[in-house]
This record gives C-alpha cells, sequence and structure tokens, in this order.
C-alpha cells in the first residue's frame, strides 16, 4: 500500500476496445465511484480504463460521496487514468472544498447538476469550484436563467458540460462559444417521439422546429393523476 492507503499500478497503455456505447457513437464514458471503500472504486476505475484503452473520454462521479479528505487522497490516486473530470467529489454546496480540490488535482473536477438558481452557480462560479460547469435547464428555472449561467461560465473561462434532458441541452450547448459535453441517457429515449442522432462522439443538433422533439404516448401513459379546474366552480 502507498502511504495514501489506496496505491494502485499504472494500467498498461493498450488500444481502444469497441463497446456497445462507442459503436453507436458515444464520445465518452461515465463511471459511478463513491463507495464506503474508496480501494473498490479504484480497481473498477482500474479496470474500465484498461478496457477502453488510452485517449478515450472517462469521467468518474461521486455523487456527492466524500469528505475533503477522501475526495483529496482518492482523486490523487485517480490522476494516473487521464480521467476528463471527476464529478460531484462533494457535497453539491461545497464551494470552499470544491475549489480547494480544484485547485490541488491535475484532473478537472465538475459540479453543479444539483443547484436550483442562477445565485447557487454563479457562487461556485465565482468561487473557482469547478473546472466543468453543470447546470441544468430544467432545474435551475428554465433556458433563460441556463443562459445567465452559462455566460458567466464563459467569462470565467469554464468548461460546459450540462447534466440531463439531453434534447433540450444539446440545443443549449452548441450556443456556448467554448466546446461542451453533453450527457447521454439512452433509457429516457422512450419519453419522445425523435432520437437525437450520435456521430463520431458527437449529438447532431436536429433540424426540427424548436426544440425538436416531443412527447411519446408512452409517456403520456406514465401520467398517473389528472385533474379539471373551473367548470364546477361557484
Amino acid at each position: 500500500m502507498g502511504s495514501n492507503g489506496f496505491h494502485l499500478k499504472p494500467p498498461p497503455s493498450r488500444a481502444p476496445t469497441p463497446t456497445p456505447a462507442r459503436a453507436r457513437g458515444v464520445g465518452g464514458i461515465k463511471l459511478k465511484v463513491g463507495s464506503p471503500d474508496p480501494s473498490i472504486d479504484l480497481k473498477r476505475v482500474e479496470a474500465v480504463r484498461e478496457h477502453l484503452g488510452d485517449g478515450v473520454p472517462l469521467m468518474v462521479d461521486a455523487n456527492q460521496q466524500w469528505d475533503r479528505i477522501t475526495a483529496t487522497r482518492v482523486g490523487r490516486v485517480l490522476e494516473k487514468f487521464d480521467l476528463t473530470w471527476i464529478e460531484e467529489p462533494l457535497d453539491a454546496y461545497d464551494a470552499e472544498g470544491h475549489a480547494a480540490l480544484a485547485a490541488t488535482l491535475d484532473t478537472p473536477v465538475a459540479t453543479g447538476e444539483m443547484l436550483t438558481s442562477v445565485g447557487e452557480h454563479a457562487a461556485l462560479i465565482e468561487a473557482g469550484s469547478s473546472d466543468f460547469v453543470q447546470p441544468d435547464a430544467p432545474r435551475v428555472g428554465g433556458i433563460t436563467p441556463f443562459l445567465r449561467i452559462s455566460a458567466l461560465a464563459d467569462y470565467k473561462g469554464r468548461a460546459l458540460a450540462p447534466h440531463f434532458v439531453m434534447e433540450i441541452h444539446v440545443h443549449l450547448s452548441a450556443a456556448y462559444p467554448r466546446t461542451a459535453w453533453v450527457e447521454h441517457f439512452e433509457w429516457l429515449e422512450p419519453m419522445f417521439n425523435e432520437r437525437l442522432e450520435l456521430r463520431d462522439g458527437r449529438m447532431v443538433i436536429p433540424n426540427r422546429g424548436g426544440l425538436g422533439l416531443s412527447l411519446s404516448e408512452q409517456a403520456a401513459a406514465w401520467t398517473r393523476e389528472s385533474a379539471v379546474f373551473g367548470g364546477g366552480l361557484r
């Protein structure tokens, strides 16, 4: 064991291995981490990096499961896997902790998907808490607040990686002056009649009107309750 308690040998250099997601056109792979035993996470990341090969974008998402000490120790070991980012290593509102971690690690830090307002995002951006800003348009109040966040992120030189609802965020990311990542959720596709096209690791912007999507019959069937207002009121 190394002095940090999480030592693993560097992964061997190898050519990329085809995967179904990569074959479909997905540009990178994100792996969940944050188990109670960090060594389990590190072994999983090592195995995935070895399988994907060098040069394939790989991210990890801790979903706020680490404290500052654990995030720093694990983050240092993760450096050798050439990650695109470490996502939500700390509590979503810990601007100071994220800023310290971002300043300590070579691996970029991403966070913001759980925040619900322009002000909350502004606090993290101003503190230097992340290299990748991750606003969620529906969660922050819609497209207009999202654009305010992205304008501040661009002014501060941050990368953009919006979370969830890829059908909306593909348009907003295309309008961002810097290269942006858009998260792909295959299991949400049944909600819509349309499908986003993936090509060579990129999402193709739809040429349909508006946002270019409509809710499917299956999505409508998921409605559990309904109510009628007016008419019977006096």
